[in-house]
C-alpha cells in the first residue's frame, strides 16, 4: 500500500531526480522509491557485516568443535 506524502527538495535534488526518472522513462515518485529501496539495501547489508564481525571474535578458533552449551552457560 502507498502513502501518499509530500516533501520539499532543493532545486539541485529535484533536477536530479527528475533526470533518473526521465533516464529510466518512471515517475518522480517512482524514482525516489527505488533510490529509497536501494539505500535499505545498503544499510542491511552493511548492518549484517557488522553483525558477523562483531560475532568473529565471540569464541577463539573457528567455533566447529565447541560445545555451543558449555561455551554459552559457563
Amino acid at each position: 500500500m502507498l502513502v501518499r506524502t509530500q516533501i520539499m527538495l532543493e532545486e539541485a535534488q529535484h533536477r536530479f531526480l527528475s533526470e533518473i526518472a526521465r533516464l529510466k522513462g518512471i515517475s518522480l515518485s517512482e524514482a525516489i522509491r527505488q533510490l529509497i529501496d536501494e539505500k535499505q539495501v545498503q544499510i542491511s547489508l552493511a548492518q549484517a557485516d557488522g553483525a558477523l564481525e562483531i560475532s568473529r571474535g565471540a569464541v577463539e578458533g573457528d567455533g566447529g568443535d565447541i560445545h555451543h552449551d558449555e561455551v554459552l552457560y559457563k
